[in-house]
């Protein structure tokens, strides 16, 4: 029986303690959410002072936009080249480890020993007749 009461005394003890801990958080999320709602507040007020103004500042910044994004499609379209052209050479011309192959297959073979067929009548023919 002791034993039972113990365990419960544990086991309020422990739920006390979990629930300080969501305490403290709900806390900080509230705190949170009021510095967020103030910061928002400012932010709307710095966007609605921006936007009457100067409307000509708009305009010029727009006409900025505009450029940048001018600029922007041009490099994407220098890209698109320079990936066709790699992709052309890619295509056209051997890599490094093709060539490392071939080097290592003509060191190790070496196709300049062997005979061609016609070389091969040749002989046979040399020894036929002898």
């Amino acid at each position: 029986m002791v034993d039972q009461s113990q365990n419960v005394y544990q086991d309020i003890k422990a739920l006390q303690s979990s629930l300080l801990v969501l305490r403290q958080k709900i806390k900080y999320l509230v705190h949170n959410e009021k510095i967020l709602g103030r910061n928002i507040l400012v932010l709307n007020k710095k966007i609605a002072s921006a936007n009457t103004s100067d409307s000509q500042g708009s305009f010029a910044s727009n006409e900025k936009i505009e450029e940048i994004f001018k600029k922007m499609k041009d490099i994407e379209n220098r890209m698109k080249g320079i990936e066709s052209s790699l992709e052309m050479f890619s295509k056209r011309y051997a890599r490094a480890e093709d060539l490392k192959e071939m080097k290592y297959v003509i060191d190790n073979i070496n196709p300049l020993e062997y005979t061609t067929i016609e070389q091969v009548k040749k002989l046979i023919k040399e020894e036929m007749q002898k």
